[in-house]
């Protein structure tokens, strides 16, 4: 992949050359000289690497000639990172200089002239090595281009429809019936038990969601009294999905239980329960493993039904207990006509292009009546109305391919990506298939791997433009299932969109499972989907291959590392790794102390490993995380959180009853911070005017939690406030004394929302006077006691959106014309009142505005 993004990642090195910290040490050690010259070798190979990306697929040369230059570029990014964590360190030192002795010499290093020789001795080395590739760029014949290093401000399709409706359901009607029809047969002597019906077909025809629209399906569902939906995918392990199952049904994830427990469990869940079960995308031809897992199925009534989507026609003889599966035809050239209308043209828009219309119809039949490849493309044109951009899609090289139609309708849709979302898209291999994303926690990992680019707008900042990022991908249908919770978004990729991912990322990325564990030495990214193989397979087999890789996730399902010891092992290999994913449990109270050697370490996350109880005192060591996700278990966030610097996304979650003053509030980067889950929490630090940075705050599920600090009106900076599910919280502690004049609060403010909220009497009028000439989105929801709208509404000039639900009481003050409070709220664009009339409810859609609901 480095040889597909060396423009890039060369354009990245040049930004960060010129940045201020490393001008800064480079001339208080000497190295001035050094990094000038890298500096210059670097921008002549950088004006020919857009030419040679053109170039490389059709010379191998080229592409070896860029792989071996990636690969310097990614060392040269090691020893500049390694450069500015020296320098984050030092300040860290120079701001405990008052402190004790012992801290300075906790945060201490090696000897300084000892660094600065070894860094001198690296740039040096770099530099030979770009000069000996620089040297054979001559004979490709490549043409030089400006090199633009500003920040530029990407440009986003804009997301105005909902593309939930592209499912690929268009035209499935009868199959839909159909497979209701098989489903409701009713039982006869000697019918198999529990009933499996296969649903098969090539991928992209549209299988999973045809089954979950059968399953969500009312005359369906009322039939059973248990429905669990699953997704398989490649690696049946028996234990695995039998954990995936519980999880569906009850929500608990059974990380601690042994193969004998679960089965116990599961016979209990099922036991003389009828059930509606989907397992998803099934890859397992052993028919031994399904042999096992079907008398534990056989536990439910009689009547229970499985449904199994998968491509391969031995799964579904295996597994299937009908006479035949349901085979899954190709769609319809009419309807795959219709759908990608549909998908490529605005509303109204058909029939002004006709010329288009005659293009689009031959870029379908190229696409061999798959409803995937043509969703697809169909998104990726729409808004266009150039005939040159569509007739680029149907006269694309790449349709000389191999393949079903599929796979070249999505790498064309790949191609005309921008440079920075194909980065992004290829990244998203890393994590295993059918992963649930959220879309703040993408963002974290896509930053701490440089791989989202400043915008212009100074009152932007990195995690907004990853998040249009995200928004961009989801509208041009790289992710699926994208569903908006107050708090966030989440979605996943099709399994043929990550099989493209990883086919496209193949030389850098690497699946540990019990099929594979063997790791290449191109390898920078690791996804672990089975400790065992990992730690004793591939770490010992490969010990010389790891100090590459910059990111691993631990994607096992069931277990995470096991052996403390192992994963110390572990630490010590990855010496450049940037981030760092615990998905579940381990079997150990604490990382290691190794942790604090990872100087690169920019994002840790271990949400979900409730094992893990405390962090060593060698993690705050960690100048150079960006984003910490911490998990229930945790017993407390130490005060030494405040050395990590360069912190900038907290995922709290503790059991402590009180956060401490001198810890998070003295995090001056931290942009975004959620306290999530701390059901032992009463009192938030009082010193959270130390936060000058933040920009998000989300205090959700925190059932203890009896008040908010009043420092919290020192938030400057606070653009969103959500506080959510809270059962003991009273909005109004932080207001103050009645008879004190009132003082601006969170100037910045543009959303808030407080949901869940059954003890807050009053809206705190403070915060929403402070936020007067910002505040556009206000959202008040679950709050049954609060009793009137504050007077100072009327005086919110920039808000557009208010929303108002199960909020009894303040619904009927608000009504529509006739409430006591609607003269305070009428100037509002846009309001939504659930105690509105039906009529009334119509009337306000015509209003101007539009939902900030995030």
């Amino acid at each position: 992949m480095a040889q597909a993004f060396a423009a890039d990642i060369a354009k990245s090195l040049l930004g960060k050359l010129g940045s201020f910290s490393v001008q800064e040490f480079c001339l208080a050690w000497g190295l001035e000289a050094g990094i000038a010259r890298l500096e210059k070798r670097l921008s002549a190979i950088a004006a020919v690497l857009s030419d040679a990306e053109q170039k490389q697929s059709k010379n191998d040369k080229i592409r070896f000639w860029l792989n071996d230059l990636g690969e310097v570029l990614y060392d040269a990014e090691d020893v500049l990172d390694e450069i500015e964590c020296e320098t984050l360190r030092r300040q860290v030192v120079k701001t405990t200089g008052s402190t004790s002795r012992k801290v300075r010499r906790f945060f201490s290093s090696s000897n300084k002239i000892a660094f600065r020789l070894r860094m001198g001795h690296k740039i040096k080395s770099i530099i030979e090595r770009l000069a000996e590739i620089s040297a054979l760029k001559s004979d490709f014949n490549l043409s030089e281009q400006a090199i633009d290093c500003s920040h530029v401000l990407h440009e986003e399709t804009g997301m105005n429809r909902s593309f939930e409706s592209f499912s690929g359901l268009i035209g499935r009607d009868e199959d839909k019936e159909r497979i209701i029809n098989l489903l409701a047969e009713p039982l006869k002597v000697g019918d198999a038990h529990p009933l499996v019906l296969p649903i098969v077909g090539m991928g992209g025809l549209g299988k999973t969601s045809l089954a979950k629209s059968v399953c969500d399906a009312d005359n369906v569902k009322s039939h059973f009294e248990l429905k669990m939906e699953v997704c398989v995918s490649d690696d049946f392990s028996l234990k695995q999905v039998i954990q995936k199952i519980i999880k569906s049904a009850t929500g608990d994830r059974c990380a601690d239980l042994d193969e004998g427990e679960l089965n116990k469990k599961l016979e209990e869940i099922l036991n003389g329960r009828k059930y509606l079960l989907l397992l998803d995308d099934v890859w397992n031809e052993d028919a031994q493993k399904w042999l096992l897992l079907k008398p534990l199925l056989s536990k439910g009534a009689g009547g229970s039904k499985i449904i199994v989507t998968t491509r391969s026609q031995r799964v579904a003889k295996i597994m299937g207990t009908v006479n035949t599966a349901y085979n899954l035809s190709l769609l319809g050239q009419g309807d795959c006509l219709s759908l990608f209308y549909k998908c490529a043209f605005k509303e109204g828009e058909k029939e002004l292009y006709p010329n288009l219309v005659g293009i689009g119809k031959e870029i379908v039949a190229k696409c061999k009546q798959v409803p995937l490849a043509v969703i697809n493309l169909g998104t990726q044109l729409y808004g266009k109305t150039d005939e040159k951009e569509w007739e680029s899609v149907r006269d694309s090289e790449k349709w000389e391919e191999e393949g079903d139609g599929i796979l070249p309708a999505l790498k064309i849709s790949y191609q005309r990506l921008p440079t920075h979302l194909k980065r992004c898209f290829l990244y998203c291999s890393v994590f295993p298939k059918d992963y649930p994303f959220l879309d703040f926690l993408l963002v974290q990992f896509w930053m701490a791997h440089g791989l989202i680019h400043q915008s212009s707008n100074p009152n932007e900042n990195l995690e907004h433009v990853g998040l249009r990022y995200v928004r961009e991908l989801i509208s041009r249908c790289f992710f699926q299932d994208y569903v908006v919770t107050i708090v966030g978004a989440t979605f996943k990729m099709h399994d043929i969109m990550h099989d493209l991912a990883s086919s496209l990322a193949q030389n850098e990325f690497s699946i540990i499972s019990s099929q594979n564990h063997q790791i290449s030495k191109t390898t920078h990214h690791l996804s672990v989907l089975e400790s065992d193989s990992f730690f004793h397979r591939t770490l010992p087999k490969f010990p010389n291959n790891f100090h590459q890789v910059r990111s691993i996730v631990f994607a096992d399902s069931i277990v995470g590392p096991t052996c403390k010891t192992d994963f110390e092992k572990c630490l010590l290999e990855f010496k450049h790794l940037r981030s760092l994913e615990l998905m579940n449990d381990s079997e150990f109270e604490a990382f290691p102390e190794r942790i604090g050697a990872l100087k690169h370490l920019r994002y840790l996350h271990f949400y979900g490993n409730t094992e893990m109880k405390r962090l060593p005192k060698s993690i705050f060591k960690l100048q150079n995380l960006q984003a910490l996700v911490t998990s229930e278990g945790l017993e407390e966030l130490p005060k030494d959180v405040r050395y990590m610097i360069s912190l900038r996304f907290l995922f709290l979650v503790t059991q402590q009853k009180r956060l401490p003053e001198g810890g998070i509030g003295c995090l001056e980067c931290l942009q975004t911070l959620f306290i999530a889950d701390c059901e032992n929490l009463e009192i938030l630090c009082e010193d959270l005017q130390g936060l000058k940075s933040l920009r998000k705050l989300v205090i959700f599920r925190c059932d203890s939690l009896i008040s908010l600090p009043r420092s919290i009106k020192c938030l400057t900076t606070l653009e969103e406030l959500f506080i959510v599910n809270c059962k003991m919280l009273d909005l109004m502690t932080i207001e103050e004394e009645k008879e004190k004049k009132l003082q601006p609060l969170s100037p910045s403010l543009r959303i808030v929302i407080f949901a869940g909220l059954p003890v807050t009497l009053a809206l705190p009028e403070q915060l929403l006077q402070g936020s007067a000439e910002s505040l556009q989105t206000f959202i008040i929801t679950y709050c049954p006691n609060i009793r009137e709208m504050p007077v100072c509404i009327g005086n919110l000039n920039k808000l557009q959106n208010l929303e108002i639900n199960r909020c009894p009481n303040l619904s009927k003050r608000c009504r529509r014309g006739t409430g006591e409070d609607w003269p305070k709220i009428k100037h509002i664009p846009k309001i939504k009142n659930d105690g509105d009339d039906d009529d009334d409810k119509d009337e306000e859609t015509s209003h101007a505005g539009s939902s900030g609901t995030p």
